[in-house]
């Protein structure tokens, strides 16, 4: 699935208010000066509460020469992605929100988003700006090396 009903982001929340609360949050962060201290994975974790396909806010790198150095496996889709799945990084991405998001929100959306091997793609599998996983699904792994997923 690639976006998320409205029953599943309600479990997010404890009331409309607190949902508002974040939006208006990320309003604030947004037209403020700290937006440049925002990284991909804020921008992930706000769209993936939000029930959004988080997938739009990342375009695959098409140019043939950065491809053939390295930029592929550098994409920020997959460094934020693996930085929402490491523990060690759950203040550093909280901080923003102060407070609105909580461990155990972060904890769920864990268990929707991809999680697997970056290494394992090639940049044809994003061919025509599409993505060989979905956005969410529980327990969803990417791609992992040597398979034929």
């Amino acid at each position: 699935m690639n976006t998320l009903s409205r029953a599943i982001t309600a479990r997010f929340f404890q009331n409309p208010e607190s949902y508002n609360a974040l939006r208006k949050q990320w309003s604030d962060l947004i037209n403020s000066e700290r937006k440049h201290e925002l990284t991909a994975a804020h921008h992930l974790v706000y769209l993936s509460l939000m029930g959004k396909d988080w997938r739009k806010g990342f375009t695959p790198p098409t140019n043939q020469r950065k491809l053939d150095n390295g930029a592929f496996w550098g994409w920020k889709m997959f460094k934020a992605l693996e930085m929402i799945q490491r523990t060690s990084q759950e203040q550093e991405l909280l901080l923003p929100f102060e407070g609105l998001i909580t461990p155990p929100m972060l904890s769920e959306i864990r268990g929707l988003l991809p999680t697997g091997n970056p290494y394992a793609y090639k940049p044809a599998d994003f061919a025509n700006i599409s993505f060989p996983f979905d956005a969410y699904a529980e327990k969803v792994q990417i791609k992992r090396e040597g398979t034929h997923e």
